[in-house]
């Protein structure tokens, strides 16, 4: 009896030392025209995808090696040279041998790891809405270049909005079955704009341990800020640096009449093309209790300085911490894009979210005017 369990010992043992300390993806591809062309395999660190790694496809395969200290979803960038013709498929990074095949038709199939056949289980459903939504854009650009015809314009944008959101309940639907593994985790990041109602039932299914989980963390957290900064409860302060490097905080002006928080960037066309309305309303109410505060989603100290100059803003204050979509304005105040502003009170209630143009104007004329 005690050498059989030595024996077993020993075998498990073994079995520990074989765990794969590396991944290996191996591909092949049967577009021809691909041969000698890149592949660029990109890593989600931090909720952003970054390119770590290159290769090049040589007689119809590619392939890459490296470690990861726990499963990532990556994406292989084919043909990158090349955007308008790039395509790419999404692969879950995990030590262990994994392997992705592309067709003719550049279909996709990765295999090699539970995770992977799991997830290849909703491409092959996402599929068929997609290539449909496509079809439905590469008419629109065709009606486009003709001259457009506004009638069938207006039925391709229904249909592609019916099949858009045909996709997003598969994969609520997919997300919400496989919440408690990682190929359903690694694709929370495409349901962030969900109303919140919806993302705290797919929330409801996880466990324990897989609330701990950086990414189904990061969804939680967000949904908290949603809450934290709806309609109706106090503003969350923000405290960052000015144009000249002094922090200064959101609190110093809150409590003095209306105050709107602009989110924005100099990188923002939209941003830019709304300001001269901001600035005409801005101009109308300041004297009688209205006042913004600027947030930037900028990067840059010199980009954000020279671009707020080409604007000609009026002397309303300014911050921004530098981060771009990392800033704390949107950890805190989750803007599921830009420009986005948040209206407060003189009590520090915060009234309105996502008002622009008329309508801020409006809202305006009705409290002060």
């Amino acid at each position: 009896m005690k050498k059989l369990s030595i024996t077993i010992l020993a075998a498990l043992t073994l079995f520990a030392c074989k765990q794969e300390t590396t991944y290996t993806v191996t591909g092949t591809v049967e577009q021809v025209e691909l041969e000698g062309k890149q592949v660029l395999l990109g890593k989600n660190i931090d909720g952003t995808m970054t390119w770590t790694d290159t290769a090049v496809i040589t007689d119809g395969a590619f392939a890459f090696t490296g470690s990861v200290e726990r499963p990532t979803l990556g994406r292989l960038l084919f043909n990158p040279e090349d955007r308008p013709n790039s395509f790419s498929v999404s692969v879950l990074i995990e030590n262990a041998k994994i392997s992705v095949v592309v067709d003719a038709e550049k279909i996709s199939k990765v295999s090699g790891t539970k995770n992977n056949r799991i997830l290849q289980t909703f491409v092959d459903v996402e599929r068929i809405p997609v290539q449909k939504m496509n079809a439905l854009v590469q008419e629109a650009n065709l009606i486009h270049q003709a001259g457009g015809d506004t009638a069938r314009m207006r039925v391709l944008g229904e249909e592609y909005q019916a099949l858009s959101s045909e996709r997003e309940e598969l994969l609520v639907e997919f997300v919400a079955n496989n919440i408690n593994n990682f190929a359903g985790q690694s694709q929370l990041s495409g349901l962030a704009n969900l109303p919140v109602e919806k993302l705290k039932e797919v929330l409801a299914k996880a466990n324990a341990k897989t609330l701990q989980v950086p990414e189904v963390e990061r969804i939680a957290k967000r949904v908290e800020a949603i809450e934290r900064t709806a309609v109706g409860q106090p503003f969350v302060d923000l405290r960052m640096p000015d144009p000249d490097g002094n922090e200064i905080a959101l609190s110093d002006f809150v409590g003095n009449g209306y105050v709107m928080i602009d989110f924005t960037a100099t990188w923002c066309g939209p941003c830019r093309v709304g300001k001269p309305a901001m600035i005409a309303t801005y101009n109308k109410y300041k004297d009688k209790g209205f006042n913004i505060v600027g947030v930037w989603f900028d990067n840059s100290h010199d980009a954000w300085i020279n671009g707020m100059k080409a604007l000609n803003l009026p002397d309303w204050p300014q911050m921004s911490d530098l981060k771009g979509w990392q800033s704390e304005g949107q950890l805190q105040y989750v803007t599921s894009g830009i420009p986005h502003s948040v209206l407060i009170d003189p009590n520090g209630i915060i009234i309105a979210r996502g008002l622009r143009g008329d309508d801020l104007a409006n809202k305006l004329a009705e409290l002060l005017d």
